[in-house]
């Protein structure tokens, strides 16, 4: 009888699940966001994207390029990014009729490890050297629900990685970013965050570490740092945004355990619902670039419209209290 129950009951989950799937095969895809479509809307500006070899990074990397932007790819692992450097160059030439030397000087590739302060120290360095502006700075990289683990610098792995690694960057980056004004930052979060706590006595989770815990509050940081930073950028003609991408299907969960029997009701469940890659960048890709949001700053949005936040994510003291802790964190003096 409970042999039944159970074959019954995986029967009318795999059941939905194909149902789920028809529905998404029948209904609209995703449509790239309006004003997106002109292929010279990005030309001349360049765009630095961390993690942008796989999942959301490369579909946002893709579409701007479309969009005929110049964009830097801040990689953890150089071969991957090289890699997908050279099919992003083969899939945009094959679009618009054009061999794939044909972006060479449109899509660059940097070694840039989040979880080393030194590494993001000497890419920014060597940029600043190379690079005459950065228009748009999207801060997409990120770690998630990881076992415990800690930095070269000795911080929590999420935290290190997801808040104190773009934090160092951004502010390394701060100067070119105001000389090339008008200039964006865009930064990726998640819904996620409302389940985070900033708990100043235990940043490093040292005390206790808690993966799901460590990862939203991670997201967390990343809206109080955008908050505060639209704050300290007021009148400099740069703006920074965050945004939450959804759910998508991505190598993000790599972390995550699923029992073998498992897993093809999950690839099923995950296709039928997730977004694709493309179709969770949307939102990168519209603060990015969209005229829309021009001017605007220290939002938070999904699918490419403005979202409230929960108070916690709104604490001015909070945000200011974490920006000077994290500036001590990662060696920056004033």
């Amino acid at each position: 009888m409970a042999v039944a129950s159970v074959a019954a009951a995986l029967l009318a989950a795999l059941g939905g699940a194909l149902w789920l799937a028809a529905r998404r095969l029948s209904g609209p895809r995703s449509q790239r966001q309006q004003g997106g479509g002109d292929p010279g809307l990005m030309h001349g500006k360049t765009v630095l994207i961390t993690g942008a070899n796989s999942g959301l990074g490369r579909a946002t990397a893709a579409e701007l390029l479309r969009l005929g932007a110049r964009v830097i790819m801040g990689c953890r692992d150089r071969a991957r990014a090289e890699e997908a450097a050279g099919q992003l160059r083969q899939e945009l030439g094959q679009a618009g009729g054009a061999g794939p030397d044909a972006t060479d000087g449109q899509l660059v590739v940097k070694e840039l490890d989040l979880a080393s302060l030194r590494s993001v120290r000497a890419f920014c360095q060597e940029l600043l050297q190379e690079e005459p502006r950065l228009d748009v700075l999207i801060n997409n990289a990120g770690v998630f629900h990881c076992p415990y683990m800690k930095t070269e610098d000795g911080f929590e792995m999420q935290f290190g990685v997801n808040h104190l690694g773009h934090f160092l960057l951004t502010n390394l980056l701060l100067g070119l970013l105001k000389s090339s004004a008008p200039s964006r930052i865009v930064v990726v979060s998640s819904k996620l965050y409302k389940y985070g706590e900033i708990n100043f006595e235990d940043l490093n989770s040292e005390q206790s570490y808690n993966k799901s815990f460590c990862y939203s509050r991670s997201k967390l940081a990343n809206i109080l740092f955008t908050r505060e930073l639209a704050r300290r950028l007021e009148g400099t003609n740069v703006t920074v945004n965050v945004l939450h991408p959804g759910v998508v299907r991505t190598n993000l969960g790599r972390h995550i355990h699923i029992p073998l029997l498992a897993r093809p009701l999950f690839n099923l469940v995950s296709w039928a619902f997730f977004k694709t890659p493309l179709e969770g960048a949307q939102t990168s890709i519209y603060l990015a670039c969209s005229p829309d949001v021009e001017g605007v700053s220290g939002r938070y949005f999904g699918d490419c419209k403005e979202e409230e936040l929960l108070p916690k994510a709104m604490d001015e003291s909070v945000a200011r209290k974490l920006w000077d802790i994290s500036e001590v964190m990662v060696g920056i003096l004033k």
